[in-house]
């Protein structure tokens, strides 16, 4: 295949684990089964997880994965964000959405899905990135909420899960001009919150950064399982702990994020502890208008 089919075969399986997952989060489900089940599809229907299954709940806005044996389960009420990704050979389909558990939608959860709509409305050739944010910011502020103003959507390349431009979230004065064929993902956060994220303690995705001198052998070891399955893409610890145990995983990834080899991600928390939704898609930029694929 080539890079588009890549892309579109992708698309089509997060579009289909959507449709899939979200009969699943309802209370007392647990956080991994919802995981587990989303990214055990993703092989099973022909790709590989682009990331781990971002599972972030109220004021948790993004970054959080479950680990092997997580006891957290969905609580009626909560504002649960699953964001999903799919590589066919590196080309990434990113999405994500929200469930209000065993409640009906609510104006934050519209708040987010309006605006991606609206944003999507005026994705052409020539836009500018901080014209996209405008739109988002103004659409979540007519419900009298407000946007994330530092987390952004993002470009996708070849197992490269953000790259180049970023999509803001509200208009931050200057941006990039998007052009024809550029692949991006477009992503609204709303909050009832400040409007901002900031870093927790906890680190459960990590990336591989380089090789490094590592004088552990288990740590040399485990480097080498995350080149050769994750290449340059996420990966969660639980992936890990199913291979070496959870003990294991945890001891030697701690060792190569201090040899700078991996990078962790924080789990990322609204900064005023306010609730917070998420609407996304990936689309490529066409002369009539955005090509979605998820």
């Amino acid at each position: 295949m080539d890079s588009y089919e890549c892309y579109i075969k992708a698309g089509e399986i997060v579009r289909r684990l959507k449709e899939e997952s979200r009969p699943l989060v309802v209370e007392g489900a647990r956080y991994v089964d919802v995981a587990n089940f989303i990214e055990d599809k993703t092989r099973e229907y022909g790709g590989a997880p682009a990331f781990p299954v971002n599972i972030s709940v109220n004021n948790i806005s993004a970054h959080d994965t479950p680990t092997l044996d997580d006891p957290r389960t969905f609580t009626k009420g909560d504002y649960v964000k699953i964001d999903m990704g799919a590589h066919v050979g590196g080309y990434i389909a990113d999405t994500a959405y929200t469930v209000r558990v065993d409640s009906p939608d609510d104006d934050l959860v519209k708040a987010s899905r309006d605006a991606l709509k609206a944003a999507l409305e005026v994705v052409r050739p020539g836009i500018q990135t901080n014209e996209i944010g405008a739109v988002i910011d103004e659409t979540i502020r007519s419900y009298g909420l407000v946007p994330i103003e530092n987390l952004t959507g993002h470009g996708l390349e070849q197992y490269v899960a953000h790259s180049a431009p970023s999509i803001p979230n509200l208009d931050v004065g200057a941006g990039v001009k998007l052009k024809e064929g550029d692949v991006i993902a477009i992503e609204p956060f709303a909050t009832d919150g400040a409007g901002s994220v900031m870093d927790d303690e906890t680190y459960l995705i990590f990336k591989y950064i380089s090789d490094r001198p590592v004088r552990l052998q288990l740590a040399r070891k485990m480097l080498a399982t995350i080149k050769n399955n994750y290449n340059t893409l996420p990966f969660a610890q639980r992936w890990l702990s199913k291979i070496y145990s959870k003990r294991k995983a945890e001891f030697a990834l701690k060792y190569l994020v201090r040899s700078s080899s991996v990078y962790a991600f924080s789990v990322l928390k609204e900064s005023d502890g306010g609730n917070v939704t998420q609407a996304e898609h990936s689309l490529i930029v066409r002369e009539d208008g955005p090509e979605i694929y998820t």
